[in-house]
């Protein structure tokens, strides 16, 4: 009966965590097209900066100074909003194998062989989160 409970929630959670995975995936995309729009607009406006001669009013100057910094701004919170997506899913997968690891901490009865085997696969979507964030960051493998 408890080892159905389990297959069950185990299920259960693989099949929350799926959905939830293509939502920051479509959040991610949407997020991704925003970063491009934003990277256009700050190439507008460095094309209106360069564009300045010495004909040019200070307030104009001042003008193509302001929307650069605006378009810069928007594409600084688009980056911010990006990484937080990312970091979300690998959040996410932390506190459930935390809370794995405390109901395991609990059974005094499982022996460590018993304990180890059920975090195991407990650990799986973890790593698979890690892994995803790693390469979505481009970072060079850890040395061992």
């Amino acid at each position: 009966m408890r080892r159905t409970m389990l297959a069950l929630g185990a299920v259960l959670s693989l099949a929350l965590a799926a959905c939830q995975k293509q939502d920051t995936a479509k959040m991610e995309q949407k997020t991704e097209g925003e970063i491009c729009t934003q990277l256009a607009a700050v190439g507008a406006a460095l094309e209106k900066t360069a564009a300045l001669t010495p004909q040019s009013t200070v307030g104009e100057a001042e003008a193509a100074n302001k929307e650069l910094g605006g378009s810069l701004k928007a594409l600084a919170d688009e980056e911010k909003k990006l990484q937080e997506l990312r970091l979300q899913d690998f959040r996410k997968q932390v506190k459930t194998f935390k809370k794995d690891v405390a109901t395991v901490a609990n059974s005094k009865k499982l022996t460590l062989e018993e304990a180890a085997g059920q975090l195991k696969g407990k650990a799986q979507p973890l790593l698979a989160a890690h892994k995803q964030l790693t390469a979505e960051v481009n970072c060079s493998p850890a040395k061992p």
